[in-house]
């Protein structure tokens, strides 16, 4: 990798689909998510597959700070090394906040986040893995939002319900009061984005079919 010679980094972390590291760049702290090739898929195909997540990403990330809504710039993309280059924010994500912040604390940050979701839905854009994993908290309680590896462009109303329904999943799993502050976080989404209570609707649908589908498991 020849960009990687450029840049002082470390690795710090390596998922299924990439390897990020974390350096400066022009004196600018970065992170670098470089997307791992598959051994078990044929080269053309593994080229094809990761070029496309990478490109899909990067327009994913550019068009959603368009509009506004908070994520790391994107400083570049390298397409023969499968690379992307990514503003390094600080602060803590939102699971740790939850862990230490009171519910009054967290009804700002899930408004704001409501908001920022419903902004990208608006704009058909899917984040794809929202979860309380993925979203950053900075100062003053403003929520960013990063990891588009699984976004993509797309008005269909099951994508958009899916994101709503990963992300009421995870909250649910780890929060006692994850009722509470879905509702919060869903009056910040439809403010901005009143169509969306078709989404809502439609995640609650999903939902159904997953707890129907877990019943009749349980039966055989």
């Amino acid at each position: 990798m020849d960009l990687m010679k450029l840049i002082q980094a470390e690795k710090i972390a390596k998922g299924a689909e990439a390897v990020i590291f974390k350096g400066t760049f022009l004196q600018s702290p970065i992170a670098i998510k470089h997307r791992l090739p598959k051994s078990y898929r044929h080269p053309d195909i593994d080229n094809r597959i990761r070029l496309h997540r990478l490109r899909s990403e990067a327009k994913v990330m550019t068009n959603a700070r368009k509009i506004g809504v908070s994520v790391p710039s994107l400083f570049g993309v390298d397409i023969e090394d499968h690379i992307l280059i990514i503003e390094s924010l600080k602060g803590k994500l939102l699971f740790e906040e939850m862990n230490s912040l009171p519910i009054d604390k967290l009804d700002p940050i899930f408004v704001n986040l409501g908001h920022q979701i419903g902004l990208l839905h608006s704009n058909d854009i899917i984040h794809g893995d929202l979860t309380v994993f993925n979203v950053l908290i900075q100062l003053e309680d403003k929520p960013s939002i990063i990891d588009f590896g699984l976004g993509k462009i797309s008005n269909e109303l099951e994508a958009k319900a899916d994101d709503l329904l990963t992300f009421y999943s995870t909250l649910k799993a780890i929060q006692p009061a994850s009722n509470i502050l879905f509702n919060t976080f869903l009056e910040g989404y439809l403010s901005v984005y009143p169509e969306g209570k078709n989404t809502y609707e439609q995640m609650k649908k999903i939902r159904s079919r997953a707890r129907y589908i877990a019943r009749e498991d349980r039966l055989e």
